[in-house]
This record gives structure tokens, C-alpha cells and sequence, in this order.
């Protein structure tokens, strides 16, 4: 069985078991959700060192970079994991994960690149970086769903099986707040890593394109919903909001460069 698919079913059976844990009144669903994630993450792991040791592009094509992003959704929720008690945010990790792996599958004709430049180190650093620190969104993006749902829920006084599996408010916005900070210092540094890569392979050639203005409308965003955090006071559904909303911009500016042309 090709090992895409492996990982891809791995994520799906991992999410689809974190979902029903939500419903059932089981903790040993939501164990042994996280070991089947687990043992998807170690086999992309695998596959990915393996290209690495190999010579073979780790980008190249909308597949491709999504299929990268997946392995560091998980590996940030892990991490998440260990600071904070949030086994339920799995359901959503995983699914993302699994969507993110699924067009690996079968790449779509079209947007396959084939550039040099991506074997570049400082080229692989910054898009490591930039995936690194989007896979913190993503961890705020759920937390913000979350938070939003069980405060809704509570203020309706409709408290069901749901609420009563999903982390408290405060600890939702801790890793709403954790997730920000940790991820917007880490796309700072990759986009620095990224402009000072694109002037030692491009130099004065070197244009803004759709990717680059997006991505900096982008941290653009996260610099003003931080600020309005730490100064302002924003917290609980503000913050939950901004995170929902700056991820789906950051989803479409990881889209742009394959749908439209720079």
C-alpha cells in the first residue's frame, strides 16, 4: 500500500475517533485517537526524512506544500498537548491534518512546479519557518472555534456533552494567547529568513507578487490583533474571533500563489 495513502487514512481514522470522543463519555477514545495520531505523524515523519535523504523537493506544488504543512499541525498540537490538558482541539487538528495530506494523493495537472530554487537551504528554512509558525494559527484557529461554541453554550445555559469534553474558557484563551505569540514570532523570523533569501538568489530581479503582498496583509494582521491582546486587553471572544478570521486570510494566502498568477 503506497505509504500516502497509510498516512492519509492514519489522520482520518485519528480524527474520525477524536470526533466521536466528543459524544461518548470515554476517555480511552480520546487515548486511543492520540496514538493512532501519533503513529500518523511518525510515518509522515519517515516519508519526509526519507525525501530529504533521497535529494527530493519537499515542495513543488500546491500538494506538496500542503502535505507539509499537515506534519506540522500535529506536531504543534503535541506540543500543545504537553502544556495544556485539550485532547478534545484533536478532532479538529487531525481533520485538518488528514485535509492536508489528501490532495498528496492525487496532485492536481497544472500546478506542479519544478523550481531549483527550492532546494535552497535558506528558501526550505523560511518556508519551515513560515509552516511552523501557521501551524500555531491553526491551534488558535480551533482553540477560537471552541471557545466561541462553549461560550455561547454557556451563556444559553445549554450545556451538553460537547461543553462538558471541551477545555474551560480561561484555558482556551491561554492557548489562543500562546498559540498567537508563539506563532507570530515565528513567521516574523521567516519572513525575514524569506526577504533576505529572496535578495541573495534574486537580488534587484526580486518583484512583489500576489504571495509576498498577501503575506505581508497577513502578518499585517496578526501584528494588530497581538497589539490589541497585550495592550488593549483583548481576550475571550475578541481574541477567539481575530484568531478564526486571521486564519481563513492565511488559508487563502497559502492558496493565491497556485490559483492566481504574481
Amino acid at each position: 500500500m503506497n505509504i500516502l495513502i497509510i498516512i492519509s487514512a492514519l489522520y482520518f481514522i485519528c480524527s474520525v475517533i477524536y470526533i466521536a470522543n466528543l459524544w461518548i463519555q470515554n476517555n480511552n477514545y480520546s487515548r486511543v485517537g492520540l496514538y493512532i495520531g501519533i503513529l500518523g505523524f511518525i510515518v509522515q515523519s519517515y516519508y519526509l526524512v526519507s525525501l530529504l535523504v533521497r535529494g527530493d523537493l519537499l515542495l513543488g506544488g500546491l500538494g506538496k506544500s500542503l502535505f507539509l504543512f499537515a506534519w506540522f499541525i500535529p506536531f504543534v498540537f503535541l506540543i500543545s498537548l504537553y502544556f495544556y490538558r485539550l485532547p478534545s482541539l484533536g478532532a479538529f487538528i487531525f481533520s485538518l491534518a488528514f485535509i492536508g495530506t489528501a490532495p498528496a494523493l492525487i496532485p492536481p495537472s497544472g500546478i506542479i512546479v519544478s523550481d531549483p530554487t527550492l532546494n535552497n537551504p535558506l528558501i526550505l528554512t523560511h518556508v519551515i519557518l513560515i509552516f511552523l509558525g501557521l501551524a500555531f494559527f491553526a491551534v488558535a484557529f480551533v482553540a477560537g472555534i471552541f471557545y466561541i461554541f462553549e461560550e455561547k453554550e454557556i451563556k444559553e445555559k445549554k450545556l451538553g456533552k460537547l461543553s462538558i469534553k471541551l477545555p474551560s474558557l480561561n484555558t482556551l484563551d491561554k492557548v489562543n494567547h500562546f498559540s498567537l505569540l508563539s506563532g507570530f514570532s515565528i513567521i516574523t523570523l521567516g519572513l525575514a529568513v524569506g526577504f533576505f533569501a529572496a535578495n541573495h538568489i534574486w537580488g534587484n530581479n526580486w518583484q512583489w507578487g500576489n504571495k509576498e503582498t498577501w503575506s505581508i496583509l497577513s502578518w499585517l494582521l496578526y501584528a494588530i490583533l497581538l497589539n490589541f491582546r497585550l495592550s488593549s486587553g483583548w481576550k475571550g471572544r475578541k481574541a477567539a474571533t481575530g484568531a478564526i478570521i486571521g486564519f481563513c486570510i492565511i488559508l487563502f494566502t497559502l492558496l493565491i500563489q497556485y490559483v492566481i498568477p504574481s
